[in-house]
């Protein structure tokens, strides 16, 4: 068994390998529920992890796209209360072949977010990151997508 998680990180991040770092996932409570609530307590995990992302994305000199790692940890991994029915996982290694999907801003999105970080700063932008969904890769597809985003 494992525990699907979400690590928050940015493309220029993702494109140097992720290989430790802090993951959000369900809590222990969250992952015993099935079929539509899981599902729901998951994607709500996928969000807090964007919106950790938002904020990486702006930082000094490392502004890059948000991106979001859907990535299966091992069921010994150990976390802590992030949030109400929400933990942080702490990562040690992170095995290529257990991740299952990346999200990604949207080009345009992305492009617009960071021409508000610009003119109005990091919080504005994040604010706009915030109305829009990140687009879903294949795990299979991330060398094609770091190609394309160079």
């Amino acid at each position: 068994m494992s525990i699907r998680c979400y690590i928050p990180t940015t493309l220029t991040a993702l494109r140097a390998g992720v290989d430790s770092g802090h993951a959000v996932a369900p809590d222990a409570q969250g992952r015993e529920l099935g079929g539509d609530e899981l599902e729901a307590r998951e994607f709500d995990a996928l969000c807090i992890a964007a919106a950790l992302a938002s904020a990486q994305s702006f930082e000094a000199a490392a502004v890059s796209p948000r991106a979001v790692v859907a990535y299966d940890a091992p069921d010994s991994t150990a976390g802590e209360s992030l949030a109400e029915g929400f933990d942080v996982l702490s990562l040690d290694g992170v095995d290529v072949r257990s991740i299952v999907s990346i999200h990604l801003d949207e080009a345009e999105i992305w492009e617009e977010a960071a021409d508000i970080a610009a003119q109005r700063g990091p919080e504005a932008a994040e604010d706009h990151l915030g109305d829009s969904d990140l687009l879903w890769y294949d795990a299979t597809e991330l060398p094609e997508l770091l190609r394309e985003r160079g």
